[in-house]
């Protein structure tokens, strides 16, 4: 509609040219002066028009220029109804960047604080490994294999972290046994365990098996595993067993405050629990949540104060 109302000015000119035109003829009974007359009366508007045209196109010029030395799209809309939806494109387009360079830079302010919290958390552990070593010329190699698992579960939660934002560059699905990855975990975590003096114990056969990519469910289930290892209570158990295409892995520790249950999956929150332990990132539920739903894997928790927790795994059927 805008596009033809700014034809209006052409419309008029038209309109009084033909004026002009008749104007002419009804004056000169000859006609030889006709033609001489219509440019006579008819320039005067005509340069009027174009100049009128020419500043407007100069005042948007210069706005323009201003504009771009301000780093900025002009404050007035221009004139014309095609320059004015391109203006209305780019300043769309303008928010739109805005926007994302503002969630970018939160982004970036976020990684930085994790990146901050896992240095933290990485340099416990080595800062223990030097005490132990001032204190003694020979360090228990209990100790050292402890505070070695500790940094290594820390880098593999900072490194999936990072890996997580091309989730989909080098998925590689595959079948293959539960029970054995599940076997090559609790070996790997034995330390833990002897530790806490903490008896796993696998209810499910080798003939369960799953298709997905193994090196993605390997870290969702350390990350439970270890967290039921150190949230369980002492010379207590580690129950995981398989029903109905869901793996259950539960603990009998001391359990998720019923107010911190519901934001245990929001990056890190520490609850109550990781409060007290003064060694949790609050990235893990986080990341296990987020990798699970990528393949399409539902995770739950139930929990108990004082009673333990139960993690949930289920898998769809293939």
């Amino acid at each position: 509609m805008r596009v033809i109302l700014e034809q209006f000015s052409l419309i008029i000119a038209y309109a009084l040219l033909l004026l002009l035109g008749w104007s002419l003829v009804k004056l000169h009974e000859p006609t030889k002066w006709l033609i001489f007359d219509l440019l006579r009366f008819s320039w005067p508007p005509l340069v009027f028009w174009l100049g009128w045209r020419v500043y407007r196109a100069y005042r948007s010029q210069r706005y323009l220029q201003e504009a771009q030395q301000n780093k900025q799209l002009p404050v007035k809309r221009p004139p014309t109804a095609l320059a004015a939806s391109y203006f209305q494109a780019l300043r769309q387009n303008e928010q739109q960047q805005r926007q994302l360079h503002q969630q970018q830079q939160l982004q970036a302010a976020q990684r930085m604080d994790y990146l901050q919290l896992w240095s933290h958390e990485i340099k416990l552990p080595l800062t223990a490994l030097k005490l132990a070593a001032e204190n003694t010329t020979q360090v228990n190699s209990e100790e050292v294999v402890t505070q070695l698992g500790l940094i290594q579960n820390q880098l593999d939660l900072l490194l999936n972290y990072e890996r997580l934002a091309d989730f989909h560059h080098d998925l590689t699905f595959e079948e293959f046994s539960l029970r054995t990855l599940l076997e090559d975990l609790l070996k790997e975590n034995a330390i833990f365990f002897i530790d806490k003096q903490l008896k796993p114990q696998i209810n499910m056969n080798k003939e369960i098996k799953v298709v997905l990519d193994r090196k993605w469910l390997r870290f969702c289930l350390q990350q439970v595993i270890f967290n039921a290892i150190k949230y369980s209570s002492p010379k207590g158990k580690l129950l995981i067993s398989w029903q109905t295409d869901t793996l259950l892995i539960q603990d009998f520790g001391c359990g998720i405050n019923s107010a911190d249950l519901p934001r245990v999956f929001e990056p890190g929150f520490t609850g109550e629990n990781g409060r007290k332990q003064q060694a949790a990132t609050g990235m893990g539920l986080y990341l296990v949540k987020q990798v699970t739903e990528k393949l399409g894997v539902k995770f739950k928790l139930e929990s108990v104060a004082g009673q333990g927790t139960s993690a949930y795994f289920f898998f769809r059927q293939h």
